[in-house]
């Protein structure tokens, strides 16, 4: 008997606290809406996606070269310095250097 309860409140208290969640918002992955991949906005104000935690959420547009529309990314970044232009180059560019200027950072939204 001394088993079954002390099994009953080691489970209760691995189960406090699980419910509680420090998700404000979640963004779910949806091709109609130009969300790449689920990320969720933290209660803290950090932003989180694939089990990395992100300090800044970047909304940049502009117009790519040779574009007839403006685009729009959302960056997941550390780098709150990081301009449309850095991240439209990381993407057709083949330097090195340019990609890597992305290092540490994810589009997560598209919009054109």
């Amino acid at each position: 008997m001394r088993k079954i309860i002390m099994s009953l409140a080691l489970c209760a208290l691995l189960f406090t606290g699980c419910g509680k969640s420090d998700i404000a918002k979640t963004y779910e992955q949806s091709e109609q809406d130009g969300i790449i991949k689920t990320y969720y906005e933290m209660k803290d104000g950090t932003w989180q996606c694939e089990d990395t935690t992100y300090q800044f959420r970047l909304k940049l547009d502009g117009r790519m070269p040779n574009s007839e529309l403006d685009s729009c990314f959302v960056v997941l970044t550390n780098n709150e310095n990081l301009t449309f232009e850095e991240v439209s180059k990381s993407l057709y560019s083949s330097s090195f250097e340019d990609i890597k200027v992305m290092e540490g950072s994810l589009i997560v939204e598209t919009i054109y």
